[in-house]
């Protein structure tokens, strides 16, 4: 939970930055914060915004009359409004009611905690409102209860360039993830998989005090480890620092196994094909054995802190702002968890690497397919497009005049953007911004900045830490000359990467055995690395997981990928 609202916050602050500035966001992103650019939506009445003149259909045409939809959504408890404004009520459902000529009515609004449970006993009771965002677990049963729309001949005839555009960045992912039997039941709300990548972060002012080398190959890694656990780093005489930082959960944005099982060609908790073309879990496979192993190894050296099995992540980040680790695999935005090392210690060095391999062949980190939500039609209803147009002026860019940022996206600590019922994302918002923000730095350059997205400000923090600004330490760690998202553009650009091979909302078998199976995982992993199991206990493990539901899942992987 904490990661993946790290992710969100890390990518909206992105996009946040440009809007707070006064740049209304074209959506370079795939933060939620919409878009506030280009020219307004088409006044014109007619049929639903498709001309018969030109046979082409206007994605921001108004309908006239205007059309009625229904809707379902959930919503923070700690959202703010102001001057009366309402979920039902305020700038985004104005918009739409005079700009698109969409009234929108909400069924039902509740918290984030209800949601689900709430839509299911929709689901059940086949009262379905028009548009709905759903998870991927629900679309599919929906999608199998012959409920949903068909929002092909929609996307193609009333999606934006804008919109088109985003939905191909990732060659079209999210939304095979969506199409069953060649048919698109929904719009992918698609963050990107690129930063879910895991990197290794390493302490280079302690690699210099130790005169060690920058890790090359998983061995340089261990060495570094025992070292930085052994050697007193931080020279205080003690022994109180300790070399590779483990979470809990072992996989994490901070302390997380994946990198390190990465480097041995193993890939946990995801799909990937094995020699003979079938999907397995990767978590199962004889690599994380080999991996486990090395893990028990350095526990026993007190290369690993003893108490990491009960260890928080708060406790893990204090532990960095107190300078006793040296060395982690994690996210690419992990420095912005620091706020205050580099305060504390001005000779703090983090710096960035790409994942060592246990052998000659380069290890490739891994990324998942972080999809959550979906945007879903129900079967009849009239105007089906109404959600692709919803979409469409949510990412379009609009000037600053026609789409003031504070009615519409962001006004102190009022996030106005939350009030749109469909948004979109750039699943490449970061590598974007960082090829930008590199090359003005290269050239020094700023005109190229593009004054609608999240540029010219990432220019600017970062560049204030190298002027002296230890403010803007943990932006240049991510987007600086040596930042993590350099490393992310280089995987990305010679397909480096690892990807998940089911690419699909889960089944309703998985949601139902994955708390369980995951459960097991997580117990027998951390038992074998503190040496309260032996390492042979992985192969019970692999037994015992296809018994309590593993093979179930694996038949159904099998039978998604007959089906494509």
């Amino acid at each position: 939970m904490f990661k993946k609202k790290m992710i969100t916050l890390i990518a909206a602050a992105a996009c946040l930055l440009a809007v707070t500035a006064g740049c209304s966001g074209k959506n370079e992103g795939s933060s939620p914060s919409p878009s506030a650019g280009a020219s307004q939506p088409s006044k014109s009445s007619a049929q639903p915004s498709n001309s018969p003149a030109e046979g082409k259909a206007d994605p921001l045409g108004k309908y006239d009359p205007p059309i009625e939809v229904t809707a379902v959504r959930q919503v923070n408890s700690a959202l703010k409004f102001e001057n009366g404004e309402t979920i039902q009520d305020n700038a985004w459902t104005q918009h739409y009611a005079n700009d698109l000529g969409i009234k929108l009515k909400y069924l039902w609004v509740v918290d984030n905690t209800q949601f689900e449970q709430k839509l299911n006993l929709m689901l059940a009771s086949g009262e379905l409102a028009d548009i709905m965002p759903v998870p991927g677990v629900q679309m599919r049963q929906m999608n199998d209860a012959g409920q949903l729309e068909d929002l092909t001949e929609a996307l193609d005839k009333y999606g934006s360039e804008t919109t088109k555009a985003f939905m191909m960045k990732d060659g079209g992912t999210a939304l095979n993830s969506a199409t069953f039997k060649g048919k698109l039941v929904g719009l992918p709300l698609n963050p990107g998989s690129t930063d879910s990548a895991p990197l290794l972060w390493v302490r280079k002012d302690w690699l210099k005090k130790l005169n060690l080398p920058e890790p090359q190959t998983m061995e340089d890694v261990f060495k570094i480890a025992e070292a930085f656990a052994t050697q007193d780093p931080d020279g205080n005489n003690k022994k109180d620092t300790y070399g590779l930082a483990v979470a809990k959960e072992l996989y994490s944005d901070y302390g997380d196994l994946t990198g390190i099982f990465n480097g041995f060609h193993a890939y946990p908790t995801i799909w990937v094909k094995d020699a003979s073309g079938n999907l397995v879990y990767g978590s199962i496979q004889p690599e994380m054995k080999q991996a486990l192993a090395k893990l028990q190894e350095l526990y026993k050296k007190g290369v690993i802190d003893r108490e990491f099995g009960v260890k928080n992540h708060d406790a893990l980040i204090q532990d960095f702002n107190a300078g006793k680790v040296g060395m982690y695999y994690g996210l690419h935005y992990s420095p912005l968890l620091f706020p205050d090392a580099k305060k504390k210690d001005p000779n703090l060095d983090l710096q960035a690497y790409r994942l060592p391999s246990i052998d000659g062949q380069p290890a490739k980190p891994q990324t998942k397919f972080n999809v959550a939500e979906y945007y879903v039609v129900r079967k009849g209803m009239t105007h089906p497009e109404a959600v692709v147009k919803l979409m469409n002026t949510y990412l379009e860019p609009r000037s600053r005049e026609a789409f003031p940022v504070e009615k519409y996206a962001i006004k102190g600590d009022i996030e106005k953007w939350q009030y749109a019922l469909v948004k979109g994302s750039n699943p490449t918002q970061n590598l974007d911004v960082y090829a930008k923000v590199t090359e003005a730095f290269k050239t020094n350059d700023t005109s190229k900045l593009d004054e609608h997205t999240p540029e010219p400000n990432t220019y600017k923090i970062v560049k204030s830490y190298y002027d002296g600004d230890v403010n803007g330490w943990g932006y240049a760690m991510i987007f600086g000359e040596r930042g993590a998202q350099g490393i992310l553009y280089d995987y990305n650009k010679n397909n480096g990467y690892q990807p998940t091979e089911f690419i699909s909302a889960p089944s309703s078998i998985m949601a139902e055995k994955q708390a369980t199976l995951s459960k097991l995982e997580l117990e027998t992993f951390t038992k074998i690395i503190m040496g309260e199991s032996s390492v042979d206990t992985f192969d019970d493990f692999v037994a015992n997981w296809k018994k309590l539901g593993g093979d179930e899942v694996t038949k159904e992987v099998a039978d998604w990928k007959a089906s494509k």
